[in-house]
């Protein structure tokens, strides 16, 4: 009997390190694919689109996209001339950002507040996060760039309110219908989930 729980406890661990890997790569790939509009003052930084990704997956995925940050900054600031006395700055700033807006929605994801029949935590954790990495991210490309911290601030706001609060409450909603949920969870997957109208 406790062999069989120490196997499973073993098995969750190592679905949660490949889910962690996995939305890594996918992070780094996404960064790294639109270069060109994912790092620099006005930006739609696409990958972002999976920020909201951590309210269902909860510790794997906020993980992920923080190495992912990691790897994806680096190339991409690379490829696209990032101020190389920066580039620390972003790489480390990034990432930061990213684990802790994801923690917040994380958190924030599972609350069951609620307008009418509809479920507010979701949408409202994408907004925390868009505010956070937008403040943020804005507030050390200003001196970087040499630009406006208000400007540098609405550049990066305008691109996560497309990436996270369009692309990736659809993406979420589409992830979290029922029908996904199971099939995630036959795979083995962990949900973090609230009662929310499928």
């Amino acid at each position: 009997m406790r062999r069989e729980t120490k196997d499973r406890i073993a098995v969750s661990r190592s679905r949660n390190l490949a889910l962690a890997a996995v939305f890594a790569a996918l992070y780094a790939a996404l960064v790294i694919g639109f270069a060109p509009i994912s790092n620099l003052p006005i930006q739609v930084r696409v990958a972002d689109v999976l920020m909201p990704l951590a309210i269902l997956f909860g510790w794997p995925v906020i993980l992920g996209l923080g190495i992912g940050t990691v790897v994806g900054n680096f190339a991409a600031d690379s490829i696209t001339g990032f101020p190389s006395g920066s580039l620390g700055l972003d790489i480390a700033g990034g990432s930061l950002v990213n684990l802790f807006a994801g923690l917040l929605a994380w958190k924030i994801g599972q609350r069951r507040w609620r307008i009418g029949n509809r479920n507010a935590s979701w949408f409202t954790a994408t907004l925390v996060e868009t505010a956070l990495i937008s403040v943020v991210v804005g507030g050390y490309l200003s001196p970087v760039f040499s630009i406006p911290l208000d400007l540098s601030i609405l550049g990066i706001l305008a691109g996560e309110v497309v990436a996270i609060n369009i692309g990736g409450f659809a993406l979420l909603n589409i992830t979290g219908r029922a029908r996904s949920l199971d099939l995630f969870r036959s795979w083995g997957l962990q949900i973090y989930e609230t009662d929310r109208d499928q």
